[in-house]
């Protein structure tokens, strides 16, 4: 069994979902990969393996856990892999249970024995091709003893491109082709279209190690004893928790003001989420529950809250606008109008960029183990300069004088 320290469980559930690919790519190349459309194989090798995973406060939680065998750091992440791919492209996937016991392995929304699901005995390899399907976002995860095997770990994500359009969708709606035709070209958007790249994953789990405890001493787990008495410890996104997923780069929406970001958000836990945006509202572009359609919406609602229910997927657009409640004159770039706020430093807090929290309106999950405020799901974005591509100044600390010292009446 490996043991996934906090900092490893820091560093590889941020790979897992933004710095290595299905096909092993890291880093700026996996961004480079989703934004480049071309028929061709997507090979992978994933693997289910047994991890004791660190979490926010310390303590160990047996999991299972998909790894990427192609890749030479791996260890079993949570989530799994990113699975990218074009739509059209086809997917070689050989898939190992290294578990004790039968698992299975299912993605939401692929027609054929892929989508309807298969099983894998205790070191059993599968090789299984099927054909990417229509650009959207998808789920992997462990259909069998349902919901247990994917509450338990063996859950992850699949990020399919079109082959081609301005839009994440192979079949937009009107209403998001409008949308996505605007950004950038109306005097509402002004800015930037929408780029690939500007795409972030949020991907939802809750944790109740006592059933991962049942699991780790191999005793089996009933699905309904579950459903009912599930009482979970740790939310996740991304894997992560608290600071660690609010600091994320892989989490957090960041750009000048006019370059829209895509959020693509997938729940694999047993919490209903209701995600909570500050400073901008969100269009939820599309939204389906664990079946074969991509959801496109007809009537693109705009919300700073919406509710995620246990195995839906759902996809924002966030603006990046310029917050509605800051004062003065619209037209002035915020640097120049207020430039000295931008460029202090309070409380050691660098007050640029500007950062805004995103997080859950369910209560309960901003906690981690029972009290623990706020190391639940929770993460923030930010604006890092003006809409004509110039960055804000860089925090700088108050001269003495100032209003950093009238503020704080000389306190530290």
């Amino acid at each position: 069994m490996r043991k996934v320290s906090r900092r490893e469980f820091v560093k590889y559930a941020a790979l897992g979902i933004a710095g290595v690919s299905a096909a092993g790519l890291a880093g700026e190349d996996l961004w480079h990969a989703l934004t480049t459309r071309t028929n061709k194989v997507v090979k992978l090798r994933l693997a289910m393996a047994e991890a004791l995973m660190e979490m926010v406060d310390h303590q160990t939680v047996f999991h299972w856990a998909f790894e990427d065998l192609d890749n030479p750091q791996h260890l079993p992440q949570m989530p799994g892999p990113l699975v990218q791919a074009t739509e059209g492209d086809n997917i070689s996937l050989s898939l190992t249970n290294n578990l004790s016991t039968v698992h299975g392995f299912r993605i939401s929304g692929v027609v054929g024995v892929v989508g309807a699901g298969v099983s894998l005995a205790p070191g059993e390899t599968r090789d299984l091709e099927f054909t990417a399907p229509p650009g959207g976002s998808y789920m992997y995860f462990d259909h069998l003893n349902s919901p247990v095997n994917r509450v338990l770990g063996l859950q992850g994500p699949m990020v399919v491109l079109p082959k081609t359009g301005n839009t994440p969708y192979s079949e937009p709606t009107q209403a998001v082709q409008e949308l996505f035709n605007d950004l950038g070209t109306a005097e509402n958007f002004p800015g930037d279209p929408w780029h690939p790249e500007r795409t972030r994953i949020w991907f939802l789990s809750s944790i109740d190690p006592a059933f991962n405890a049942l699991a780790e001493r191999g005793e089996p787990i009933d699905p309904v004893r579950f459903r009912e008495t599930f009482l979970p410890r740790y939310f996740t996104i991304n894997g992560l928790s608290g600071a660690y997923a609010s600091h994320a780069h892989d989490v957090m929406p960041s750009g000048r003001i006019g370059q829209p970001y895509l959020i693509r958000i997938m729940n694999a836990g047993m919490a209903a989420h209701s995600l909570h945006i500050h400073a901008n509202h969100v269009y939820v572009l599309s939204r389906v529950s664990d079946d074969l359609s991509n959801g496109v919406q007809e009537n693109v609602v705009f919300i700073d809250t919406f509710t995620a229910k246990p195995l839906e997927r759902m996809d924002w657009l966030l603006p990046l606008k310029r917050p509605p409640d800051i004062a003065g004159d619209p037209t002035i770039p915020l640097r120049r109008m207020v430039p000295q706020e931008l460029a202090l430093t309070l409380g050691g807090v660098g007050q640029s960029p500007l950062a805004y929290p995103m997080h859950c309106h369910m209560e309960m999950s901003q906690t981690a183990a029972g009290g623990n405020y706020p190391q639940g799901l929770v993460t923030h974005w930010e604006i890092t300069g003006d809409v004509d591509g110039v960055d804000f100044p860089e925090s700088s600390p108050q001269e003495a004088g100032g209003p950093s010292e009238q503020h704080q009446g000389g306190q530290p």
